[in-house]
């Protein structure tokens, strides 16, 4: 039986990601951290970790039980220690990968219903996986890590303040004679100061084009024809209609 996981990735708030980041660049060869994961939308979060009292070796780590019943106690004072689900270690220069002995202590640190267990190096590599323990086991590797940044409650301020400095204006420049030559229309012209063409000619460049698409001024197809050097259309040129609609039956 296939089964589908709603787990994506997994996040990192800021201080984790600071701790994790400097014990790693600390640590000459191997060291371990725990941490804690909160699950949230789209993936758990490990929202902090903690430094155990440890022996360290260029390729081992070897946690100390007594200091990591400790912290267990004092998890539990507070009524979160069922957040403890997350082991990290760096491989130091090694590449990141998930050894037999990974595998091991994975399997011994368990989880209800999930661990997650991430290796990093000194080069900034990272490699994630979520062990499933229940109702079923199973593993889900190579799972996105990414950083969640806290909302500061910046949106309406900044708004605000856009609105009382920022003054947005959409000009159009249009030519109401013929032009000579045809690098705009493709057939031959008038002088410059002759007859009128077909019809006047908004003289927009790619920015001003692609703003009037945006706003329903201007068709995809007008603006390709355009491109390919067509025509240049004034989207506001009336076709004669009683209601004033311009071509396509955009309005103005």
């Amino acid at each position: 039986m296939k089964y589908s996981s709603p787990i994506t990735q997994v996040w990192l708030d800021l201080a984790a990601h600071e701790k994790l980041w400097a014990w790693t660049r600390m640590a000459k060869g191997e060291v371990s951290m725990l941490g804690l994961v909160e699950d949230g939308d789209g993936g758990p979060v490990i929202t902090d970790v903690f430094l155990m009292r440890q022996t360290c070796t260029a390729a081992s780590t070897d946690m100390d039980q007594a200091d990591i019943a400790r912290l267990l106690f004092d998890l539990g004072a507070a009524g979160i220690e069922g957040q403890l689900r997350a082991w990290i270690h760096s491989h130091a220069e090694m590449a990141v990968f998930w050894s037999s002995t990974d595998d091991k202590c994975i399997e011994g640190l368990g989880g209800d219903p999930y661990i997650v267990s991430l290796v990093v190096n000194h080069k900034g590599d990272v490699k994630a996986r979520i062990d499933v323990f229940k109702p079923i086991r199973f593993v889900i590797d190579d799972v996105p890590v990414k950083l969640r940044v806290p909302d500061l409650g910046l949106e309406e301020p900044c708004r605000a303040e856009f609105m009382a400095k920022v003054t947005e204006v959409h000009s159009f420049s249009t030519l109401g004679m013929g032009l000579p030559g045809s690098v705009l229309t493709g057939t031959p012209g008038n002088d410059l100061f002759g007859a009128r063409q077909r019809r006047p000619f908004a003289m927009m460049d790619i920015d001003e084009m692609e703003a009037a698409v945006y706003r329903g001024e201007m068709s995809v197809d007008e603006y390709m024809r355009a491109m390919d050097g067509d025509a240049f259309i004034d989207p506001f040129v009336d076709t004669g209609s009683e209601t004033g609609e311009v071509a396509n039956g955009r309005h103005a």
